[in-house]
């Protein structure tokens, strides 16, 4: 009697969560561990069926975009921008809207989680710059990006992914379309003005 394959998922998913949680090696190898454990365990059918997701136009477009993330902090070229658009403490509420304002935008035409991997690094150093408590800045710096990133189809990962399989579809009406760039903002935009 052999463990189905939802059995065998459930049990690595499992085994993951406790390597991430103990495991002091980086996060990406754990989850590779898992997928490459799953395609030895043969929950996938066929080897392709397995690396079908990485083909994902979302999937790609997230990757390329935690690259320039990467690449801009790398630089350094966000340092001086990020604290010419802080400036000079003032009352929290102030310093808190200077920075999302131009989160938010950013979010909207770039992905929200490498627009906050680019900004962490220089909201962090200003505010230990300025004696300002960092976790004052940091919450509602992600607040920003996820409502900045609501109006536009590249905001979200979601987004992108669901956007990829739509256009992988079948279903008549939905399939070969896809969404258009500022198709969801008719909710997103007032949505991240009253965020």
């Amino acid at each position: 009697m052999g463990i189905d394959p939802a059995g065998w998922t459930l049990l690595v998913v499992v085994g993951v969560m406790v390597g991430l949680a103990v495991l002091k090696t980086s996060p990406d190898l754990v989850l590779l561990g898992g997928f490459v454990l799953l395609v030895v365990l043969g929950v996938f059918p066929e080897t392709s069926l397995a690396l079908s997701g990485f083909a994902n136009e979302g999937l790609v477009t997230v990757a390329v975009l935690f690259v320039v993330a990467e690449g801009m902090t790398q630089t350094g070229g966000l340092g001086p921008v990020g604290r010419s658009l802080l400036g000079r403490p003032g009352s929290l509420p102030l310093v808190q809207a200077k920075m999302m304002l131009p989160v938010s935008l950013a979010s909207a035409f770039l992905n929200n989680t490498p627009v906050v991997a680019m900004a962490l690094p220089v909201v962090s150093d200003w505010a230990r710059k300025h004696h300002v408590a960092v976790s004052r800045l940091l919450l509602p710096m992600s607040y920003a990006a996820i409502l900045g990133g609501l109006c536009t189809l590249v905001g979200p990962s979601t987004t992108l992914i669901v956007n990829g399989m739509i256009i992988e579809s079948e279903h008549p009406g939905l399939g070969g379309s896809g969404l258009g760039m500022f198709e969801i903002a008719w909710v997103g935009l007032p949505i991240a003005l009253v965020g």
